[in-house]
Formats: C-alpha cells, sequence, structure tokens
C-alpha cells in the first residue's frame, strides 16, 4: 500500500486527517508533519526523510503539501530524486480522500493525477451548481 505523508504549515496537516478520520475513519500509513514558527527547515527535512521511509513498504510514499513554493514543498522537493517518492502541492480535503480511496489500486506514478483530479473536483461555485 502507498504511503501517505501530509507535509504543512502550522497544524493544518493533523487538522485535515482529524477531518478525514471524521467522515471515513481510521487510515493505515498515513502520517502528519507540521512546520511552526522558528522550526528548522533542516530537521523538518530530516523528519520528511524519517517519515517516508517508515511509511513505505515497497510501494512508495504520496506526499501531500499545502503550498508550491513554500517550506514544506521545498524540503519535499530534495527528497524526489529518491525513485519512491511523489509529491502534489495544494493539498484539501477531497485531495487527501481520493488518495486515500485509490492508492491500493493505482500506482505511484499515476497518485499524483489522482491527487489533483480529486482536489480540483472538489471546488466548485455552489451558486453556478444549484442555478
Amino acid at each position: 500500500m502507498i504511503g501517505v505523508l501530509v507535509v504543512t504549515h502550522g497544524d493544518f496537516s493533523e487538522s485535515i486527517i482529524k477531518s478525514m478520520e471524521l467522515i471515513f475513519g481510521h487510515h493505515d500509513k498515513l502520517e502528519a508533519l507540521t512546520l511552526n514558527h522558528g522550526d528548522d527547515v533542516r530537521e523538518l527535512l530530516r523528519k520528511v526523510r524519517e517519515k517516508s521511509k517508515e511509511l513505505d513498504d515497497g510501494d512508495g510514499v504520496i506526499v501531500l503539501v499545502d503550498l508550491l513554493g513554500g517550506s514544506p514543498c521545498n524540503v519535499t522537493a530534495s527528497c524526489l530524486r529518491e525513485e519512491n517518492i511523489q509529491c502534489v502541492t495544494g493539498l484539501n480535503l477531497p485531495m487527501l480522500i481520493n488518495v486515500l480511496e485509490n492508492r491500493t489500486e493505482t500506482s505511484l506514478n499515476s497518485l499524483p493525477e489522482v491527487a489533483m483530479e480529486g482536489g480540483k473536483n472538489g471546488i466548485v461555485n455552489m451558486k453556478e451548481l444549484i442555478s
């Protein structure tokens, strides 16, 4: 099973996992890392590498981050040379749910597209939808 690591600014990563669990219950091979004010990004890099190795049972790990160009994204990008890691930015709840629902039957190389599709499909102008 592909591992999922959620890395964000502040407690967003922990909170989005709690929100997902409220709806769908607990999921294995899912972890959160946070970057708070004053944290050392080198320590975050160490944690991303460590958690990625823990989560990888041979199928790889997808890392979901909140913001393109932010420290969680940049730290994760420096790990992408390792062949069993993928990263997608722009984390939202539909993205996380789509990844978790599809990670057992989707390859690591295809999972970023699944993540992006779920994230984009979860963004809807409700006024237009109901009109």
